[in-house]
């Protein structure tokens, strides 16, 4: 079978929505590069269809502009054969170190690197995460320095379960994730064999998630805005008091609405980290210091 590689450039605000349109388009998973420039690129089989389907997916990245989003770079196609893709596919996944303690490591290249690293086994899927996008960077560097031994952890909305399985090799003794959809939660519970944290870490249905949670510790939430909006009360109420809410997937513009909610529901927004136009917000349920946890802050509140 031939396949069609999409690759479109896009700025970091847009690349959820580009990756979304991609795999609405039929794309078997998205990869990321950053180098030169951010580029999102998916593979598409050429089948009979294929023009109606480009004709589409281009059509969607011109109505960006209507819904709020910044425009995207030109769609260019390269086709490849079998062989060739798998290569291609691989290519854009190498070990990554990210912060003081953690790796991210494809499971056919291994690391190499220093032997006191904490490695993360990821396999691209179709399932968002890989350690590659800046909110996940940010939310991986915030674990690293706020996750206590003996914590337990809730992540919501958690995708391929990267930083689910972070938490629990950064000392967590029990991680409750969940996802609205079922496809990221299929390839979580997958990643979480693969590193051997089962004993650790619970992949929950998303129904009645809230109402099985223990008290936690800390509560980690890749996402949007509007989707943090809507569940910090959720959040505070399975919190302890002192516990740590890390918000992130909060675009520049959306960061004062997202602060205010926060602030409404009890939640006190202490630390603002940010990488390009992201941003992550760490707050807190009462008078745990977080400021003091956590490396240097982009912004103390």
């Amino acid at each position: 079978m031939r396949w069609a590689a999409i690759r479109i450039e896009t700025p970091a605000a847009a690349s959820e929505a580009v990756c979304a349109a991609l795999l609405d388009a039929g794309c078997q998973g998205v990869a990321e590069a950053s180098a030169p420039s951010l580029a999102l690129t998916g593979y598409l089989p050429v089948t009979d269809g294929i023009e109606a389907t480009m004709s589409a997916l281009q059509s969607r990245l011109e109505a960006f502009a209507s819904c709020g989003l910044p425009s995207v770079g030109a769609l260019t196609v390269t086709f490849v054969e079998d062989a060739d893709w798998a290569n291609a596919w691989r290519q854009f996944y190498q070990p990554t170190e990210i912060g003081r303690r953690l790796v991210i490591q494809p499971s056919w290249q291994p690391y190499r690197g220093t032997a006191d690293r904490l490695v993360i086994e990821m396999d691209p899927g179709m399932a968002f995460g890989t350690g590659g996008h800046p909110t996940t960077r940010l939310c991986l560097v915030a674990l690293e320095h706020l996750v206590s031994a003996g914590d337990v952890v809730a992540d919501i909305g958690t995708g391929t379960g990267i930083l689910a399985i972070a938490a629990a090799l950064l000392g967590a003794r029990a991680v409750h994730a969940t996802d609205i959809d079922a496809l990221p939660r299929r390839v979580a519970q997958e990643n979480v064999e693969r590193n051997r944290v089962g004993d650790r870490v619970t992949v929950h249905a998303f129904d009645g998630f809230y109402e099985r949670l223990p008290p936690c510790d800390l509560a980690v939430a890749n996402i949007i805005a509007d989707a943090i909006i809507e569940i910090a009360p959720l959040v505070t109420r399975v919190l302890r008091p002192g516990g740590v809410f890390v918000a992130c997937g909060i675009v520049e513009e959306r960061l004062p609405e997202v602060v205010a909610a926060l602030s409404a529901a009890g939640l006190s927004p202490a630390e603002i980290r940010s990488d390009d136009v992201w941003r992550l917000v760490i707050a807190r349920k009462g008078a745990r210091d977080v400021s003091v946890a956590c490396a240097p802050p982009t912004m103390v509140l």
